[in-house]
């Protein structure tokens, strides 16, 4: 009769989690028995709890709009399970019956190691900046299981006396008494009901450390066995520290505004203080009863406020101020199909520290939730967060609509990126890294491009320095283009070499004294080498105010075409066959300004030279004079030189494509982008990438600071990735944003001007450039650029005092071996990529 009592409380759900059994003098650790891998829990009142972890997002950064669409899963999810709760029969709220639910947000910390996918040297790297925490996050829903047991009892014979109505489910009970696994057939139904509803919500079986985490969360996952000594208000974990268990008494507020109102966002990503778990338990309780009880409260109150008035009492202000309130839920009911969480208990815990400011306080003072720690209570609060509790310790139920809980930012987890690949830094407000996988938008066949955007000293050069050599360490083909005269990064070439990456520099000033270092048909195929031949030359010769007539420029483009289909292997020897009377001028042209600009002799061989082609990994493309680039002009208001400047900056970088183009992968960074973009050779080049795809596994990465000139719609249908850092003009901000895919706010606005870098100072440590990034997946937050091993961070640094200390270095390490000093920037290797 006893194991009979003790079924027909499991199946009423009203058994208690006891921690003892006197009969077998068992000792129970947790409220649940047992468990199914996919997350279904027993208890050991005889509940059954089904939980599913719901997808997380980056919300902090994301546009208004975009944060209510984010949110949307978790109040559908709410409203879908409601609607599984039971209408009372014949209108008597008593037979009814609301589903239970637990909502429980789990934070943990983990050790960051190098994603096991990359490339050993890689891994190497990465862990110089690694050996630190980093927080974990999972937001999992727990509903409590139906057996279709009282299904079956409720379908005898309604006119049957009690006592064979009794009789019937005596029988059923019988049939079911667990053996030592329990029987979950009686919760199919139910089971396959509420897997149709999380399917809905993208919600997925937990992970096993999801699921560690959830029952045993103030043991990190390690087991529910701790020693637990309970205080006054704290709870002691032996070996880990201690905990607070609080919980909401009551909302101040009586209305939140929706997204502004992330309350559960901004407690869990408080600095210093903030709680490791938000729990939350109620009854899903169908609208029209919620509003029943709000007019009934209605009636009450207006009674007691009548009575007083006949006896000529003075009106009780807060009745008035309740009857609104009351009032203001009713309407709100009436308009709404969505449940209310009924009897609704949130509890959170934290880990004690000495922050001055609590995650207790910073709710109080901003969003008006009042919050009480526990006393006496530590114990029992800590099982009410467990699956399968029955206990409810928190005294201060209340009735809270869907929207407060799906909106509080319960979803919110700093989470982006890629899995593997390039280390890029730390992702505001978690800490948590994010990566970038070089490869990761052709594997998706999305567009190639990644854009970051910044001024000088906003650490974009520093960045993608980071970014080359990380992805030579795994094992792509690099070259980085750096047009900027005078700025050398030979530093990264240096410290490359230390690691043993086959690495080399590229020198203009080496390259200029041959011609046709670069001409087209040494790395494109013919008929395009013709294309590019056209457009370098056309750059310099055909000046608006004294160029090149029409049937030259004809005669110009379809002479070198020619060549190409008739053999020729180099510009020279294509010119060969322009037609026409105009061949002599055109060639006389050429030749003339090849005499007067080694630049512009970049791009023609007079003979045929051997084909370029990579032959090391990393390959750094230094422009190691002045090419006096124009700034802020028309390109009518060009001079020859700029000209010749900007075509020779264009044609290092289509070459560098094409050469990678040819190896079917790597990765191509270019600094002052602009160059290109602006042209539409670029585009066109970036259009055959795209059109090409996964076959090709090109990453081309262009940082600019000139934003709002080269931006056009066709650029932006380019761009996959895209990271916008310091930036003071509000012309360039805006476009930036605009490319990030975020309204351009003057907030946004506003942090842009102060995201640059800042070095250590009269003691203070230095701070990590910041920016915005938006990964494959079109989310968005805000990063910070760190850490970087310390010795990387010395080659990249571009800064004057750390150049200084750079170059005083390689001078000694010279002297030292060969008794000479140091080669100067510009005596570095000339060919050094080029092979037959």
């Amino acid at each position: 009769m006893a194991h009979l009592r003790a079924t027909l409380r499991r199946l009423a759900g009203v058994g208690r989690a006891g921690r003892s059994e006197a009969d077998t003098a068992t000792m129970w650790t947790t409220p649940y028995a047992w468990r199914t891998a996919d997350g279904i829990y027993v208890g050991h009142n005889g509940e059954v709890w089904m939980y599913r972890a719901l997808p997380l997002s980056p919300m902090k950064w994301e546009d208004p709009e975009q944060q209510l669409t984010l949110a949307l899963p978790l109040a559908r999810l709410l409203s879908e399970l409601g609607g599984t709760s039971r209408q009372p029969i014949g209108g008597l709220a008593t037979l009814s019956s609301n589903r239970n639910i637990h909502v429980i947000s789990i934070t943990w910390d983990d050790q960051v190691v190098p994603p096991p996918e990359n490339a050993a040297a890689l891994r190497s790297y990465q862990a110089g900046a690694f050996g630190f925490l980093a927080p974990r996050r999972a937001l999992l829903v727990g509903v409590l299981l139906r057996s279709s047991l009282m299904d079956k009892a409720s379908r005898t014979d309604r006119n049957a006396s009690g006592a064979a109505k009794f009789k019937a489910l005596t029988e059923l009970v019988k049939e079911s008494i667990a053996e030592d696994v329990p029987n979950l057939e009686l919760y199919r139904k139910d089971i396959e009901l509420l897997q149709v509803i999380f399917e809905r919500a993208n919600a997925r079986p937990p992970t096993r450390q999801e699921l560690d985490h959830l029952e045993s969360w103030y043991n990190l996952g390690r087991g529910p066995d701790a020693v637990l000594e309970e205080l006054p208000t704290r709870l002691r974990v032996h070996g880990l520290g201690e905990l607070e268990m609080s919980a909401v008494m009551r909302f101040d507020q009586p209305i939140l505004e929706s997204p502004h109102s992330q309350w559960a966002m901004e407690a869990v990503s408080l600095p210093g203080d903030a709680p490791h778990v938000i729990s939350i338990r109620a009854e899903l309780e169908p609208a029209n009863l919620t509003r029943a009880r709000a007019r009934r409260a209605q009636r009450r109150i207006m009674a007691n406020m009548q009575e007083e008035r006949k006896t000529q009492d003075l009106e009780k202000v807060e009745l008035s101020k309740t009857f609104r309130q009351a009032k203001e839920v009713e309407d709100y009911l009436a308009g709404s199909n969505q449940p209310m969480l009924a009897n609704c208990s949130i509890v959170m815990a934290r880990e004690v520290s000495g922050a001055a400011q609590t995650y207790i306080d910073y709710l109080s003072q901003v969003y008006g939730i009042q919050m009480k720690p526990l006393e006496h209570r530590q114990i029992q609060a800590l099982e009410e967060t467990l699956p399968c509790s029955s206990v409810r310790v928190n005294p201060f139920l209340q009735d809270v609509n869907v929207p407060m809980i799906s909106h509080a930012g319960l979803q919110s987890f700093s989470h982006l990126g890629d899995g593997t690949g390039v280390f890029g830094g730390l992702i505001d407000p978690d800490g948590t890294p994010f990566f970038v996988d070089p490869l990761g938008a052709p594997r998706r066949n999305l567009p190639p491009v990644f854009g970051i955007f910044g001024d000088p000293g906003s650490g974009k050069t520093f960045f993608a320095q980071s970014v080359a050599l990380q992805s030579a360490l795994n094992g792509l083909p690099v070259i980085f283009v750096n047009p900027k005269g005078g700025d050398s990064l030979y530093g990264m070439v240096d410290y490359a070499r230390k690691l043993g990456l086959p690495s080399g520099r590229v020198s203009m000033a080496a390259l200029e004294e041959s011609p046709g270092a670069f001409d087209p048909f040494r790395y494109a195929p013919p008929t395009i080498a013709a294309e590019i031949a056209n457009v370098h030359i056309l750059a310099a010769l055909d000046d608006h105010r004294d160029g090149l007539t029409l049937p030259e420029r004809l005669a110009l483009g379809s002479g070198l075409k020619r060549g190409a289909l008739n053999g020729a292997r180099c510009v020279w020897d294509a010119l060969r066959y322009v037609p026409g009377e105009e061949a002599e001028r055109l060639r006389g042209l050429v030749e003339q300004q090849m005499e007067a600009s080694s630049m512009f002799a970049l791009g023609i061989a007079l003979k045929p030279l051997p084909r370029l082609d990579m032959t090391q990994l990393l390959t750094l493309v230094d422009f190691d004079r002045d090419l006096g680039l124009p700034e802020g002009k028309s390109p009518s208001e060009y001079s020859v030189s700029e000209r010749i400047g900007l075509a020779a900056v264009r044609l290092v970088i289509r070459a560098s494509l094409e050469i990678l183009i040819s190896n079917r992968s790597g990765v191509l960074v270019v600094d002052e982008a602009w160059t290109f973009l602006s042209q539409a050779e670029g585009l066109a080049s970036l259009q055959r990438i795209s059109r090409e795809g996964r076959s090709l596994n090109i990453l081309p990465v262009f940082l600019t600071q000139r934003i709002a000139d080269v931006v056009t719609k066709d650029l932006e249908s380019y761009l996959s990735r895209v990271l916008v850092l310091k930036l003071n003009e509000r012309k360039e901000a805006e476009a930036a944003l605009s490319l990030c895919g975020l309204q351009p706010t003057p907030e946004r606005i506003a942090d842009l001007r102060e995201f640059g870098p800042l070095p250590p100072e009269n003691g203070e440590p230095g701070r990590w450039a910041r920016g915005i990034f938006r990964d494959l997946a079109g989310r968005h937050a805000q990063v910070v650029l760190g850490p970087t091993p310390p010795e990387a961070a010395a080659a990249y640094s571009t800064h004057p005092e750390d150049r200084r200390k750079r170059e005083e270095r390689r001078a000694a390490a010279a002297r030292a071996e060969h008794g000479a000093a140091a080669p100067s920037e510009a005596n570095v290797e000339g060919d050094a990529w080029l092979s037959t």
